[in-house]
């Protein structure tokens, strides 16, 4: 058979099976064109789960009549001009390839007011281009769908019935409506409305959506936040004691694209660690804002296959996040459930847990595929690792669980008694006659200084931690390797002013990136880089001014801090402040 061009036509829905497979395919499409468009309002409807019908309504900016003829073409649209611009993507779309490549499977019309004025429509039937014509809504755009893949039945047949292809269009338009909590979404099937979300903050869409096909407490769901890091990170999690048996709601999101990337997938897994069980998973929805330049979207029509300059980093930068957020939110969890399982003569005094919210249709059952949540018991493993790390926090953690009477012979023995926390800033103890005022952050501070100085377990990085340098920390990089290996940090030069850490002392677990940022501006000597980088991880991994400290823990910290020869934190300054009786009773005027 001789070798000849394929006719246009035949080409071009060739071409469409890349972008468009499925009815979702076209929501995909046509809500990206939307939301590039600024609309604060879209409506998609579909009908015999899009087979029939789809049709999106939003209230954009619209599409001048002059540029409607070009719509329908290959590779014609305005977000790029020229190659360069492939690398500074901000739009959702990009390629010039959806609508040509939905016009070549259906009978498509596109009608839209550009700026609120006169609205003009133009229609294209399987590839065939009719005239721009007068009419239309009056403000924004509308495009109606019908009869997808009719002149391609053998495309056609392998649709899944009408009801599962409009929950896949459901889909597709709640992952979007995540990505954009401002905007308002309603999707409409067979008539009927299924999803109305109005604009919120990005918590409460994650819970808006979660509410549609799962029974979830809203205060069981916890915001994630990292702006200190080379990239701006936002999570929305369920707590250690909410779980799944499946990662289907683990969600990442690159630049407000959905991607499907497994590394992040497991950098959130790893962030939980030990406080989930084996074979549970939680729901996280985690937004990763980078540069557009560190990011490759061009890899596959549906945008979903990503290329990462920095994935490794990411990927610490996400475990570092979640571990030390989740773990610092424990104290919180866990005095909630004492109260509502061990105290219930309190339980007056307190609000209820607001209900969870309801899904739009009384009685909507959720999906086969949705896996059952798993509420963790007050006595469970996870309450038990929980206790662990409220009691010790890198020091030694105790089981006990003793009672007043015991911590009272505690005290005694230890010739202190704990008596609480001033301002979440100050411990304050009774020492015989003296009274002391302890600066949480300086002591504990202190105390994990002198640790990591004694301890240098170091741990083999499964994916190596890449960063870049300047000039002048290269070089120094190059001649002083061994200071910051005989420190328990390996460093390997990678590239022209790219490094990365293979291994690390485990202390340092979940502050990488500070590690990082102090490695990329130092080029002092070995006792130099010695302290000072004691001194941040020291600094970054104590418990902050501000926190809330359990009893356990405050009296674990003080009974070493009165063990110090000199309080003094790794800066330099004391941290303990000591009153006499004598000196109290002179301010009052007692003798």
């Amino acid at each position: 058979m001789k070798i000849q061009l394929l006719d246009p036509l035949v080409a071009q829905r060739i071409a469409a099976g890349e972008v468009i497979e499925r009815p979702a395919s076209v929501i995909r499409e046509l809500l990206d064109n939307a939301l590039d468009a600024g609309a604060k309002t879209i409506v998609a409807s579909v009908t015999d789960g899009g087979l029939e019908e789809i049709k999106l309504i939003d209230d954009g900016e619209g599409i001048e009549p002059e540029d409607l003829p070009l719509l329908c073409e290959s590779h014609a649209t305005s977000k790029v001009r020229e190659l360069d611009d492939l690398y500074h993507i901000k739009s959702m779309g990009f390629r010039g390839e959806a609508l040509y490549s939905i016009a070549a499977v259906s009978k498509i019309t596109i009608a839209s007011s550009f700026q609120g004025q006169d609205p003009y429509q133009i229609t294209v039937d399987n590839g065939r281009k009719e005239a721009v014509l007068p009419g239309g809504p009056r403000i924004g755009t509308m495009v109606t769908v019908q009869g997808l893949f009719k002149e391609l039945p053998a495309r056609r047949q392998f649709l899944k019935r009408p009801s599962t292809e409009a929950t896949m269009a459901r889909s597709v338009l709640l992952e979007k409506a995540l990505a954009y909590p401002e905007r308002a979404f309603r999707f409409i099937s067979d008539q009927t409305v299924r999803v109305d979300l109005v604009p919120t903050t990005r918590k409460q869409r994650v819970l808006d959506v979660l509410s549609l096909n799962q029974n979830i407490i809203p205060s069981e769901m916890l915001e994630l936040y990292d702006t200190a890091g080379r990239f701006d990170l936002y999570a929305v999690c369920s707590s250690p004691a909410l779980s799944r048996s499946d990662r289907s709601h683990i969600k990442i999101y690159v630049n407000n694209r959905p991607i499907d990337e497994y590394s992040l997938v497991q950098a959130v897994t790893y962030g939980y660690g030990e406080l989930l069980a084996g074979g549970s998973f939680p729901y996280c929805y985690l937004f990763i804002n980078v540069d557009p330049t560190l990011v490759d979207f061009n890899i596959h029509p549906t945008k979903r296959e990503v290329k990462l300059r920095n994935k490794a980093e990411i990927h610490h930068q996400v475990v570092s996040m979640i571990a030390g957020q989740i773990k610092r939110s424990i104290p919180r969890l866990v005095k909630q459930e004492m109260e509502s399982e061990d105290a219930p003569l309190l339980a007056p005094l307190y609000e209820s847990r607001p209900a969870a919210h309801q899904s739009h249709h009384a009685g909507e059952r959720p999906g086969r595929y949705e896996a059952t949540s798993q509420k963790a018991p007050l006595d469970s493993e996870w309450f038990q690792k929980a206790k662990e790390l409220l009691e010790g926090n890198r020091m030694q953690a105790s089981r006990s669980t003793e009672t007043d009477d015991v911590w009272a012979q505690q005290e005694d023995e230890q010739e202190f008694v704990y008596l609480g926390q001033a301002f979440n800033l100050f411990l304050v103890a009774q020492k015989q006659d003296d009274l002391f005022l302890v600066d949480q952050h300086a002591a504990h501070e202190r105390l994990i200084f002198d640790e990591v100085r004694q301890k240098k377990h170091v741990q083999q990085l499964m994916i190596p931690l890449s960063f870049e340098v300047e000039r002048d920390v290269d070089a120094y990089l190059l001649e002083s390797q061994d200071v910051y290996l005989n420190l328990g940090i390996k460093l390997e030069r990678t590239d022209d002013l790219l490094w990365q850490i293979t291994s690390l002392p485990a202390l340092y677990r979940n502050i990488e990136s500070h590690v990082i940022s102090f490695i990329q501006k130092t080029t002092g000597d070995a006792q130099e880089v010695e302290k000072g980088l004691y001194a941040v991880v020291a600094c970054h991994a104590a418990i902050k001014a501000g926190d809330s400290v359990d009893r356990m823990m405050a009296v674990s910290l003080l009974t070493k801090v009165f063990a110090l020869d000199e309080p003094t934190c790794p800066h330099g300054r004391t941290f303990v402040v000591r009153l006499g009786k004598n000196e109290l009773m002179k301010a009052v005027q007692r003798t």
